[in-house]
């Protein structure tokens, strides 16, 4: 689980965060509305380029793209649990929350990189769509 996390506020632009993922060296950023400081989604590298630059959008504010809600398991998860519910869900990234905080991110690459034999699980739904 990576537990420092780079946010961006929801009105920041597609640029912005394009730049600011390239300056952190992230492929993902937490964001927050801009007014109430509340997290509620995250935006990816594959967010901005389906979403906003294969359509030629780059001027649209980040919440445009923002993949929402966030979808997370506890600190104390199981790493198939985690794996299953990428599966399942279609994602590459879970948030960690504790009492309802983000305290990080994981990975479908942090996971299969510890125990590669979960890669079945997180793959699994892609088989059903093909």
């Amino acid at each position: 689980m990576k537990t420092d996390l780079v946010t961006i506020g929801d009105d920041a632009s597609v640029y912005e965060a394009a730049k600011k993922m390239k300056q952190k060296n992230v492929g993902s950023l937490v964001v927050y509305d801009a007014k109430t400081k509340k997290k509620y989604g995250i935006v990816t590298n594959d967010d901005i380029v389906k979403r906003a630059v294969a359509v030629k959008k780059m001027d649209v504010k980040i919440r445009n793209v923002t993949s929402k809600p966030l979808v997370g398991v506890q600190p104390e998860a199981d790493l198939s649990e985690a794996a299953k519910l990428m599966g399942n869900e279609n994602l590459k990234r879970l948030v960690v929350l504790k009492d309802d905080r983000i305290v990080g991110i994981i990975s479908s690459r942090d996971i299969i990189r510890i125990s590669p034999s979960l890669y079945d699980l997180i793959a699994e739904k892609e088989h059903f769509r093909k």
